[in-house]
């Protein structure tokens, strides 16, 4: 359940006060230790290293890179994957369902309807501009022969634990290779096993399994980067922000969810010419916790009442049904 935060002509729900430390956008990063402030807890474990997001003009485009088109797949639903470029915060949409994304990878697994299914792969920005391809597969003729072996995610943030399972009779003995080097990571003996690996770096990954004596199946699993997304919240946050400033506000409006704009666009259109100082004072993010799918940040602004203070406030994001990331509450 999501807790709703006030709304105020000042735009901030004050919870307390702060000493601030800041003179830069910290993101959730202590500038007094280097390292991530306790709620960004990916930083916390296995040093992921950090990456710099694609410059804000960065041009769209996308690319399918398997299955290889026109593909028949005996299965209901399939996996599929590519690249892409587009500036911060764009995502990639399969006939409207996101893909996961690290980097300039995507991966998605989709439903397939019966005969040709005409995909129409799309790159969306959080301004509405989008390219899209087309892609054909065909879903084969049923009845499909039994899946034996699975992955019990497809994608989560690194570093995450996951189980590959295998389930195939005659099978005497079975392998995954989980990160794609070439090198089986864990093997079992029988038709049927659960075998875990731990990843610890972000990337898309190809897992092979080796059944003998029935031979190899692939399928894909892609680790989110903790870094960008963390990056990508600063740059949601920023954007609003600075298109204020710049006292734009159809273009700070893209930063918020629609339900939102209505509302904010009349707070920011009656503050008339004193938009661009409560732009410039809305603070910094100075510490974050985050799931996969929502974001809460939390900020500080100086204090002018009580110097050596800092008001401090939360903007909540989420992650919509379009794979881009909005402010839906602050």
């Amino acid at each position: 359940m999501r807790t709703k935060f006030c709304l105020g002509l000042a735009l901030i729900c004050l919870l307390g006060a702060v000493a601030p430390s800041w003179a830069l956008e910290f993101c959730g990063e202590n500038p007094n230790v280097g390292t991530f402030a306790s709620g960004f807890e990916a930083g916390e474990f296995a040093s992921i290293p950090e990456v710099e997001l694609p410059n804000a003009s960065t041009p769209l485009s996308v690319v399918v890179d398997g299955p290889l088109n026109g593909t028949s797949i005996d299965a209901a639903t399939v996996q599929i994957f590519g690249s892409f470029t587009g500036p911060p915060n764009t995502s990639v949409m399969i006939n409207n369902v996101p893909a996961y994304k690290v980097g300039t990878l995507w991966l998605a697994e989709i439903p397939l309807a019966a005969g040709t299914n005409v995909l129409t792969v799309k790159a969306k920005n959080m301004a509405g501009i989008e390219v899209s391809a087309t892609h054909t597969l065909v879903r084969g003729v049923e009845p499909f022969p039994p899946d034996p072996v699975r992955l019990d995610v497809t994608s989560r943030i690194a570093p995450f634990a996951v189980n590959a399972r295998y389930d195939l009779t005659g099978t005497v003995i079975g392998s995954v290779d989980f990160d794609g080097d070439g090198l089986d990571d864990a093997t079992a003996g029988g038709a049927s096993a659960v075998l875990p690996f731990f990843y610890t770096q972000p990337g898309r990954y190809q897992v092979r399994f080796t059944l003998a004596p029935s031979g190899t199946f692939y399928r894909y699993l892609l680790a989110e980067h903790p870094s960008e997304l963390r990056q990508t919240f600063c740059f949601v946050f920023g954007h609003m922000r600075d298109r204020l400033i710049a006292n734009d506000i159809p273009g700070a409006l893209q930063a918020l969810v629609p339900e939102l704009q209505p509302t904010f666009q009349a707070i920011w259109t009656s503050l008339g010419s004193s938009l661009v100082s409560t732009a410039q004072g809305l603070g910094q993010i100075i510490d974050g916790r985050y799931s996969r799918d929502t974001v809460e940040l939390l900020l500080a602004r100086p204090n002018p009442a009580n110097p050596g203070t800092a008001q401090v406030f939360q903007v909540q994001m989420a992650r919509g049904s379009d794979g881009i990331w909005r402010i839906v509450a602050m």
